[in-house]
C-alpha cells in the first residue's frame, strides 16, 4: 500500500507537470520546446488551474473533498487534452536529447559538475531540512483541510473553527499540497519536507536554464559555467532570513519560497522572450499562467505583479513603438487584478 501512494505522489509530482506543459509548449518556438520548459511550464498550468477553481470553493465556504473531486477532474481533462498536444513535440525533445550528447567534452563535464551540485542540494534540502515559524500555519493548513475536510476554517494555531481566514484565502498554497497529500495518502508534512522541496528545487533551476537559453542562445558552451555560478550563489546565499536564496534552500514548499524561486524568476524568463520582435502564443500563455500562479503562492502578488507588468508594457511598448502591445501585455494580469479587486472587497 505505501508503495502505491508513494507511486501516485511521484505521478502529481513528475509526469502530471510534464505532460501539462504541452499545452503552451505545443505553441512555442523551437528554441523554446525543451523538456525543462515543458516542466515549468506544466507546474504554472497547474498552478493557474487550481487557483481559478480553489478560490470560489473557499469563499463559497464549501468542503475539501469537493474541491479535489472538481479540480482532480479538470485535470485529467486538461491531461487528455494535453496529451493531444504533445505528439509533435517528442521529436524536438529527442533532438534536445542528441544535442548533449554531441557537446564537446569540457561542456559535458560542466553540465556534470551543475547536476552533482543540484543533487547535493536537494539531498541536503530532505536531509538537513528546516522548520521556521511559519511551517506552523503552513502544514497546519494543509492538515487541516486533510482531517476537517474545511479551508480556512480553522484557526491554524490551535484548531479552533473561526470566520474565514480572507487574508490567506485566495492565496491557497497550502490547500494545493494538500490535494497532493488527499489523492496520494502521505502526510502533508512529508509531502512538504520530503517531496516538494527536493523537486521544487528542479523547478527553479529548470526556470533559470530556460534564462540561461535565452541569454547565452548563441553561446553554448558558456551555459553550464552560469548554471554553476546560479546553483553556487544560490548555496551560499544565506546572509539572511528574507533572500531569495535563504527562501529557495529552507522553505521551497511555502507561498513566499514558490513566489521568490520561481515566479519571479519566471516573470523574467517570459518578459524576455515578449521583448522579442517575434512573440508565440505559447509565451502569452506562460505569461498569464505565472500572474495567476503570483496569487496562488502570496497576495503579496496584487500589488508586486501588476507593477512588474506595467513597467514591463511601458519599456516594452516604447520598444516595439506599439501601444497595442503595451495593453496587451498590461492585460495579461488582468486576473490578478480582478483577484485583487475581490479581495479588497471581502477584506
Amino acid at each position: 500500500m505505501e508503495i502505491i501512494r508513494w507511486g501516485i505522489l511521484l505521478v502529481l509530482i513528475l509526469p502530471v507537470p510534464f505532460i501539462l506543459g504541452f499545452i503552451p509548449v505545443k505553441h512555442m518556438d523551437r528554441l523554446q520546446r525543451t523538456p525543462a520548459m515543458t516542466y515549468v511550464c506544466g507546474w504554472f498550468v497547474s498552478f493557474f488551474l487550481f487557483e481559478l477553481t480553489a478560490v470560489p470553493f473557499i469563499l463559497l465556504e464549501w468542503s475539501f473533498t469537493k474541491l479535489v473531486a472538481v479540480y482532480t477532474g479538470i485535470v485529467a481533462a486538461a491531461l487528455v487534452v494535453s496529451l493531444g498536444y504533445g505528439r509533435q513535440l517528442w521529436s524536438a525533445y529527442l533532438d534536445d536529447v542528441r544535442g548533449m550528447w554531441d557537446m564537446p567534452r569540457s561542456v559535458k563535464l560542466g553540465w556534470a559538475v551543475f547536476f552533482l551540485i543540484v543533487a547535493f542540494q536537494m539531498a541536503y534540502a530532505v536531509l538537513y531540512e528546516y522548520y521556521d515559524g511559519d511551517d506552523a500555519y503552513y502544514i497546519a493548513v494543509s492538515v487541516f483541510a486533510d482531517r476537517f475536510d474545511t479551508m480556512y476554517l480553522r484557526d491554524a494555531y490551535s484548531g479552533y473553527i473561526c470566520p474565514l481566514d480572507t487574508r490567506h484565502a485566495f492565496s491557497p498554497m497550502p490547500i494545493y499540497q494538500a490535494w497532493m497529500s488527499r489523492l496520494s495518502g502521505i502526510a502533508p508534512a512529508i509531502v512538504a519536507h520530503s517531496v516538494l522541496a527536493p523537486v521544487w528545487l528542479v523547478f527553479m533551476y529548470c526556470i533559470y536554464g530556460q534564462i540561461c537559453s535565452r541569454l547565452l542562445w548563441n553561446r553554448k558552451a558558456y551555459r553550464p559555467v552560469f548554471m554553476i555560478l546560479t546553483a553556487v550563489w544560490f548555496m551560499y546565499g544565506n546572509i539572511s532570513l528574507y533572500t531569495t536564496e535563504t527562501f529557495a534552500m529552507t522553505r521551497t514548499w511555502q507561498g513566499k519560497g514558490v513566489m521568490a524561486g520561481m515566479v519571479l524568476p519566471a516573470l523574467f524568463l517570459a518578459l524576455l522572450y515578449l521583448a522579442q520582435k517575434s512573440v508565440s502564443q505559447g509565451m502569452w500563455l506562460l505569461y498569464i499562467c505565472v500572474c495567476v500562479s503570483s496569487v496562488l503562492a502570496t497576495s503579496v502578488s496584487f500589488m508586486v505583479v501588476p507593477t512588474i507588468t506595467a513597467v514591463a508594457a511601458v519599456m516594452l511598448g516604447i520598444r516595439k513603438r506599439s501601444a497595442k502591445f503595451a495593453a496587451e501585455l498590461f492585460l495579461c494580469c488582468a486576473p490578478c487584478l480582478l483577484l485583487a479587486v475581490c479581495y479588497m472587497i471581502i477584506k
